[in-house]
């Protein structure tokens, strides 16, 4: 499954991505401004995403079933804690 994804401030577009357990997960990610970073602890992700619209690729498997926060983790201004977004990843049947 591939996702393309848009950091800005103060926003992930699009802020929840729905999968299923087990899918390879293949994200794209490119910043609309400033510098930002992305992060999803329980899938061990965290990459800087560049200002100037330079994609980042981030691939991994959705090993568990949950509801996992996508985090912002650099830095980008006041409205930097509110830059959230969801992986939603349903049991497989």
């Amino acid at each position: 499954r591939v996702f393309e994804v848009v950091a800005k401030r103060f926003a992930f577009e699009p802020e929840r991505i729905e999968v299923t357990e087990g899918d390879h997960v293949r994200l794209i990610v490119t910043s609309a401004d400033g510098v930002h970073g992305i992060q999803i602890k329980k899938f061990k992700v965290e990459k800087l995403v560049p200002r100037g619209g330079e994609a980042v690729t981030i691939d991994f498997v959705a090993s568990a079933a949950g509801t996992f926060p996508i985090l912002c983790s650099e830095y980008c201004g006041n409205g930097h804690d509110a830059m959230k977004g969801a992986l939603i990843v349903s049991v497989r049947r």
